[in-house]
């Protein structure tokens, strides 16, 4: 794969999973408009223990599966992909038999509610969303955007068909958005089952490919957890200093600065099988590649922080974008979306780590980042409040992105363009001075010119260049 088909699938990629994720922009009306602030904290609560148990019940196999996949021919296919899904069967299904004794407990301590039945559906949803995610991957690791994308558009016309029947007309609440993500999450896994049958066979399986992949996939899912501590133990400090309303309205700010989160993680379903394909490490290419990626990111993050309070007030008949209750929720927005920047160069220096498959590293820089994010949260929410939670994401992931790169140092030293970064973060945080210290009667006309105004000055400066981000 050339660079400038990593651009290309980068951005078919990343047009999939931003339609797969923009489903969750366009429940926010919904949510924020019918469900209580209460309900919203409560689904909040549902949606992180979800994203967490996801992670768990991978054990690290979905990042061992696509390292090994990949550069394999296809006898070796066969048994990875047999011995990772049939593994993936097995824990599943034994996870939904636990629940079925356990899940009212569980609802009761995690999800602060005594709604019978919650933990059954969330388990329902986890068995579906496992399996699927490994059809998915499949298409990753071969390289298939177009039915990738064509996927997740589904994804997103049935989830919010059924969320607008189940919320919004039969009035069900949290037991509405449970029962519209298990059928959606149904109906994509049978129609996309075909796609494993054909890539695995139970004569493939054995105990010492199990174990190849176990060897490598374990120090990921300890790494996993520390990331999901990261991303998701902020709501549960909150309902813990404070109450469930401050979470759904932390929430829905988070929401917004996960923007460029879709961006990042389309990127990255694309630069992950590119550099595992790379027969020589080629620093200079992931140098470039960096400054490119970054220009992109600073202009949204921008756009971002001059747009999202106009957003969230955007009006659709009697409702707006977000509810009112929630409209004091974008003051978070630029650094949750300057958080995920940080990830994204974090991402981008992972090559190093994966070439010397020295998994376990991966776990330490997320464990400090995990650490430093809880004790920053315990320190920061009593004083600041959802600011306090956002500071903290945003000072943990620069945490890890700043121990990767020391490592890097010496185990793989990428000589970064830090010039052209230098001016991308000066114009960038010019611009949310600007906007935050300049008064004017004609705001609207100050954010247009704000947001012209970075392309502009990097095009002026040689950073931006259409050529060279095709033809790197």
């Amino acid at each position: 794969m050339t660079v400038k088909s990593l651009g290309k699938q980068s951005l078919i990629y990343g047009a999939g999973h931003i339609m797969a994720r923009s489903i969750t922009f366009l429940l926010l009306p919904l949510y924020t408009n019918i469900l209580s602030p209460q309900e919203y904290g409560t689904i909040t609560l549902l949606y992180a223990y979800l994203g967490f148990m996801v992670l768990i019940l991978h054990y690290g196999l979905d990042a061992s599966f696509l390292k090994y996949y990949v550069p394999a021919d296809v006898e070796d296919r066969k048994s990875i992909a047999t011995n990772v899904y049939i593994s993936l069967v097995v824990t599943t299904i034994s996870y939904f038999i636990l629940m079925m004794f356990f899940g009212e407990y569980v609802s009761r301590i995690l999800f602060s509610s005594d709604l019978p039945g919650l933990t059954i559906l969330t388990s329902g949803i986890l068995i579906f969303d496992v399996l699927l995610s490994i059809h998915v991957l499949l298409l990753r690791a071969e390289s298939r955007p177009v039915l990738f994308t064509l996927i997740n558009i589904l994804n997103v016309i049935s989830s919010l068909c059924l969320n607008i029947i189940f919320v919004a007309f039969l009035k069900m609440g949290v037991y509405g958005v449970l029962i519209s993500n298990l059928i959606t999450s149904g109906i994509i896994f049978f129609i996309t089952i075909p796609i494993i049958m054909k890539r695995i066979s139970i004569a493939t399986i054995s105990i010492h490919q199990w174990k190849k992949l176990m060897k490598f996939a374990l120090p990921l899912l300890l790494a996993g957890i520390f990331s999901m501590i990261m991303e998701l133990s902020d709501r549960y400090i909150l309902l813990y200093l404070t109450n469930i309303e401050t979470v759904g309205l932390y929430n829905a700010g988070y929401k917004l600065g996960l923007f460029l989160v879709l961006v990042i993680i389309g990127f990255n379903m694309a630069w992950q099988p590119f550099f595992l394909k790379k027969n020589k490490n080629e620093k200079e290419y992931i140098a470039k590649v960096s400054t490119v990626v970054l220009s992109i990111l600073g202009f949204l993050w921008v756009l971002l922080i001059l747009w999202s309070e106009d957003l969230v007030k955007i009006h659709f008949g009697k409702f707006t974008f977000f509810g009112e209750y929630y409209w004091e929720s974008t003051q978070i927005v630029p650094l949750i979306a300057l958080a995920y920047i940080f990830h994204a160069m974090y991402l981008l220096q992972l090559p190093g780590v994966y070439f010397l498959e020295k998994s376990i590293w991966i776990a330490g820089f997320r464990g400090i980042g995990a650490v430093a994010n809880i004790v920053l949260n315990f320190l920061l929410i009593p004083q600041f409040g959802i600011m306090g939670a956002a500071g903290a994401t945003c000072l943990s992931f620069l945490i890890m992105t700043i121990l990767i790169y020391i490592i890097n140092i010496k185990i793989f030293p990428i000589n970064f363009e830090w010039k052209k970064i230098a001016i991308i973060i000066f114009v960038g945080g010019l611009i949310w001075i600007l906007n935050n210290y300049t008064q004017s009667s004609h705001p609207f006309i100050i954010k247009i010119i704000l947001s012209i105004f970075y392309p502009l000055a990097l095009a002026s400066m040689r950073i931006i260049n259409m050529k060279n981000i095709f033809h790197i």
